[in-house]
């Protein structure tokens, strides 16, 4: 009988026994036990951590602070950053657990060095509070293993951690927020949007935005919130260059667009409620190569040449004809009780009673689809062109008077046409002719009425 079989089944079983007594522990078989989280940054309140300093040998001092707006690079210069990248640093460094722990007994001057922690290669530093903590880091040694010790203590730890990779050699600006406009949307208060020569300005009073140059008109609802949300999405798509001695070079010194947002924020102090102006503004410079179409970018108070992707300049620079709102009239047509058109022949008066229309002082009774008809005109119909020229007062045909109860003036449209084309041309004091195929029917006369 052959006891071959049975010592290969006792072998297995104890190497059984000792990977079921190591994974209870909480270790792995075949690695080295883990001495635990060390005792230092145990408590660290990851969530009430506000203030970060990394300092890297032969690199510059980077200090993170969180405030009202997220966190923020404060030094060497201000920039926005993400705070998932920023709230990994406290949150690895919580759970920095240690293979081996060296004590002064085992290390010399000599050691330490030799160990890269004199002069560290990078030191962490984490803020809360009631509270901060220092870790000091040495070099890398085998197996991705490294060093590291806590400020005013001389204990070094052999550490296997994602907490290194992050501290010591991650490049810190993959931290940052790409984000181009912060905090941007239809609550803003101004954007101002530069090219070339033409400078188009819309402004909010109250909840109603308006184009107010280069023309003063009504601005297009639709337009008006795809420029936001592409404001608000946009993000660059990398740092070029810190800190540029020369921003001629990258076509920044005399930009060939710019846009601006300015935005009111409330700011609470002990006392009071504090509202205050933030101006931010996106400098474009030149093409990033000689056929490229994304080109270099700047946004002023952050010092980093970015790169602007094609995609979101075309976003950021919209045609003014795009911009403006299509339809001849902004009043609502639920809040109109009567028309009074003007023509050559004279003057014709229709009023609204709940859903039915009458003509004149006769209270004639007209064709409720017409006056729908005419109205989805006046206030709905997109116009299938935008022209923005003086107003063509001798080609006029009918000015429309919009009035809402009580006689309450709405709005007053003037319509022209064409003589070549028989195109409509709708306008309403702005200066800006919306323009419709000849096709369209308006009915203007009594006779249109079937009066």
């Amino acid at each position: 009988m052959s006891w071959r079989p049975t010592i290969v089944v006792l072998i297995v079983a104890v190497l059984g026994v000792a990977a079921a007594i190591a994974v209870r522990h909480g270790e792995r078989p075949g690695a080295a036990a883990r001495g635990g989280v060390i005792e230092g940054v145990r408590g660290i309140p990851v969530q009430r951590v506000d203030g970060i300093t990394l300092r890297r040998d032969r690199g510059q001092t980077m200090v993170f602070e969180r405030t009202a707006n997220g966190w923020q690079q404060v030094e060497p210069f201000r920039h926005p950053m993400e705070a998932y990248s920023i709230r990994q640093l406290p949150l690895l460094a919580a759970q920095l657990a240690y293979l081996k722990q060296l004590g002064p007994a085992e290390l010399d001057t000599e050691a330490v060095a030799d160990l890269g922690l004199r002069p560290p290669m990078a030191v962490l530093s984490l803020r809360w509070p009631q509270g901060a903590v220092t870790i000091e880091f040495g070099r890398r040694g085998v197996a991705g293993r490294s060093y590291l010790r806590l400020a005013g203590n001389e204990t070094v730890y052999v550490v296997n951690s994602r907490l290194y990779e992050r501290a010591v050699e991650m490049d810190p600006r993959e931290w940052r927020s790409r984000t181009i406009f912060e905090s941007v949307g239809v609550d803003s208060d101004e954007v101002v949007i530069v090219e070339g020569q033409r400078r188009t300005v819309l402004r909010r009073d109250r909840k109603q935005w308006r184009i107010v140059e280069p023309v003063a008109t009504r601005l297009d609802p639709s337009a008006r919130d795809k420029l936001f949300g592409a404001l608000g999405r946009a993000r660059s798509a990398g740092f070029i260059l810190d800190e540029p001695r020369d921003p001629a070079s990258f076509g920044l010194r005399e930009p060939v667009a710019s846009l601006t947002v300015t935005s009111t924020r409330l700011v609470q102090s002990a006392e009071e409620i504090q509202r205050h102006s933030i101006r931010q503004r996106l400098l474009v410079g030149a093409p990033m190569g000689v056929a490229a179409r994304d080109r270099f970018g700047l946004i002023e108070d952050r010092p980093v040449v970015v790169k602007l992707p094609e995609a979101v300049l075309r976003d950021f620079f919209p045609s003014l004809q795009s911009l403006i709102d299509p339809t001849a009239s902004g009043a609502n047509a639920a809040d109109v009780v009567s028309l009074i058109i003007h023509t050559a022949d004279g003057e014709l008066r229709l009023t609204r009673d709940l859903d039915h229309w009458s003509a004149g002082a006769e209270g004639l009774d007209v064709p409720a689809l017409l006056v729908g008809d005419l109205l989805d005109l006046l206030t709905t119909r997109r116009a299938s062109e935008i022209q923005i020229k003086p107003y063509p007062k001798e080609l006029e045909v009918a000015t429309i008077i919009l009035q809402g109860p009580h006689g309450r003036p709405l709005d007053t449209v003037r319509i022209v046409r064409e003589p070549d084309t028989g195109r409509w041309g709708l306008e309403n004091g702005d200066d800006v002719l919306r323009i419709f195929p000849a096709q369209v029917e308006i009915p203007l006369t009594p006779v249109d009425f079937g009066l």
